[in-house]
């Protein structure tokens, strides 16, 4: 019997001897181990690279919020509000580019793994980073002005219905391609209702801090957004609830994924957030008032939902800081037992966070605090130095070759991989 007969290919090389370097892919074609750089970049550019993106949008809303000001830190939130952009842009047309170039290959990949398929939801809330700021600084600036808030308005419209269709497109693929009962469920599974919480109070942040918004415009958005916080809040807490009980169940998750528990505070601390924002938009900046039509839209419901938001908010925020100290201990253990070591995980750290200061930010404003300021300046002053830390280790990893463009391609070393065992 011929060796072809039976189905089996040794990878040899030319000389006659075995071929290490390629994999047999059934047909006679063999895939290189190694590969160009653009194409490790474009291939394996997954959307958990859009935390970083997440990540600078955060620190460059809360350093230009910061109840303590200083000439230097409206400079910084310029910084991060532009590495922010550049970021966005860049990662944007990589992860386009796979789509492009490896079309189905590149879906299957995602939408075959849980942790990629919640990770989409990165993409919009990177945006809507920029949807804040924009707005927020832009149309504040002196050469800005309306343009940049008509700017905003309309990226937050964008923005809204990305992230819905990127929440339902998540969940329905998660119920027809992948069983829970069978495997871990992944914390990211949170991130796409934390995305519709994060619209909610870029929704907050576009109707109250951009230049000249007329009341006609804001009341919409007013109402979306309240809509919006409402299926972040209860689906974040049943989300939360069933990763709640795994943890319970299973114990806390590998080390390499300890850093992914702080997701837990996202919908918490966003959604508080959002609240507090939309209140304060309906009775402080007078959106109401403006609007004044039936009996909710009025300056005399106002008062009294801004005070409702506010209590319901210092409520999450309870729930937040639970999760957040919940997730501390966890980090502390595994220093404790030599298992923690740096990964792209840990990026996991800074948004969530960050949404829960955005939180004690506005109380700081609300209840003319102290002891909120002095919560949120010690925050950001962490946050930023977590994000210094991530940034070294990445950009260590990256000059390595063991992260964003890895020459050797994992798909190839796992197909030689089975052909070894197979023998």
């Amino acid at each position: 019997m011929t060796q072809a007969s039976t189905g089996h290919h040794e990878n040899t090389s030319v000389n006659g001897e075995k071929d290490t370097n390629n994999a047999n892919i059934g047909n006679g074609t063999r895939l290189p181990l190694r590969r160009s750089a653009f194409r490790a970049l474009v291939q394996d550019f997954g959307p958990l690279w859009f935390t970083w993106c997440m990540n600078a949008g955060v620190l460059a809303l809360l350093t230009h919020q910061c109840p303590y000001q200083f000439p230097g830190l409206g400079i910084i939130s310029t910084i991060f509000y532009i590495f922010d952009l550049l970021l966005f842009i860049t990662f944007s047309i990589i992860f386009i580019l796979r789509f492009t170039i490896f079309r189905l290959d590149a879906y299957n990949e995602i939408v075959s793994s849980q942790a990629d398929l919640a990770l989409c939801g990165c993409w919009p809330i990177a945006f809507l980073t920029l949807t804040s700021l924009t707005p927020l600084i832009c149309s504040n600036a002196y050469w800005g002005r309306h343009a940049f808030t008509i700017l905003g308005y309309v990226m937050w419209w964008i923005a809204a219905t990305w992230s819905l269709v990127v929440l339902f497109w998540v969940f329905i693929t998660l119920i027809r391609r992948h069983e829970a009962s069978s495997v871990r469920l992944p914390m990211m599974v949170i991130i796409p209702a934390v995305s519709v919480s994060t619209v909610a109070v870029t929704g907050g942040v576009v109707v109250s801090d951009s230049y000249e918004i007329s009341a006609r415009l804001a009341v919409p958005v007013i109402i979306v957004s309240f809509m919006m916080v409402g299926l972040g809040i209860l689906l974040g807490l049943i989300l939360s609830t069933y990763l709640f009980h795994q943890l319970l169940a299973l114990g806390w998750p590998p080390a390499a994924q300890t850093a992914s528990l702080f997701i837990f505070v996202g919908p918490m601390g966003q959604s508080a957030a959002a609240l507090q924002q939309l209140g304060a938009a309906a009775r402080m900046y007078g959106k109401f008032a403006g609007y004044n039509k039936g009996t909710f839209l009025t300056a005399e419901a106002a008062a009294p939902l801004d005070v409702a938001c506010i209590l319901i908010a210092l409520m999450l925020t309870g729930l937040g800081i639970v999760w957040s100290l919940l997730s501390v201990y966890a980090m502390i253990e595994c220093a404790w037992k030599k298992e923690l070591s740096w990964n792209p995980g840990w990026n996991a750290i800074i948004f969530p966070m960050g949404t829960l200061f955005t939180s004690t930010t506005l109380f700081a404003v609300s209840m003319d605090s102290p002891a909120w300021r002095v919560v949120t300046a010690g925050g950001i002053i962490t946050l930023a130095v977590v994000f210094l830390v991530n940034l070294s280790f990445a950009l260590t990893w990256i000059v390595q070759g063991k992260l964003l463009i890895v020459r050797e391609d994992p798909r190839v070393k796992k197909m030689m991989e089975e052909e070894q065992k197979g023998r």
